[in-house]
């Protein structure tokens, strides 16, 4: 027997749906909303993170290394310098200090097609202490709203997430 494991084979090959295209009604809304923002896609997705974090009023070790460990494997954050990351993460501090409605433009900042892997992310940080606090619950319903996820993703993300974060 070879200690060769086969990756690629004979996969079937399946036909895309006839929904393979992004709607257009949804790209012609994103296009408007980002065209108003003056939010980064990076400046927004740090911003949901340490909403995330700080979602229960404090920030847990296991939260800071979760956060330090996405921005090292995400293409949107690794690209960034120290320099720019710090650039970002006080531009995003400023941001929420002096704006009302922060969260919700940093929420429609985010491309449409961005915005479910952020919000696992954003869940996976509220789990990171093995807490479900209400203040986070509360967090996670909220983004779900400013980020028009359908629901019913977003309540499958979180089933997964409280699976992956028990063990």
């Amino acid at each position: 027997m070879s200690d060769v494991k086969i990756l690629f084979g004979n996969e079937t090959v399946t036909e895309k749906s006839e929904n393979a295209f992004p709607d257009l009604s949804k790209l012609e809304q994103e296009f408007n909303e980002n065209s108003e923002s003056d939010w980064t896609i990076p400046e927004a997705f740090l911003c949901l993170l340490l909403e995330a974090a700080f979602a229960d009023g404090s920030l847990a070790p296991e939260e800071r290394e979760e956060i330090a460990a996405l921005v090292h494997r995400s293409r949107t954050m690794k690209r960034l310098s120290p320099q720019q990351m710090a650039a970002v993460n006080q531009t995003v501090n400023e941001r929420m200090r002096e704006r009302k409605e922060g969260l919700r433009e940093a929420c429609t900042a985010l491309p449409h097609d961005m915005r479910l892997s952020v919000f696992a992310h954003c869940v996976d940080i509220v789990l990171a202490d093995r807490q479900l606090r209400e203040s986070e619950e509360d967090f996670l319903v909220r983004i779900t709203d400013l980020m028009q996820l359908d629901a019913e993703m977003a309540s499958v993300i979180r089933r997964v997430m409280l699976i992956k974060n028990r063990y």
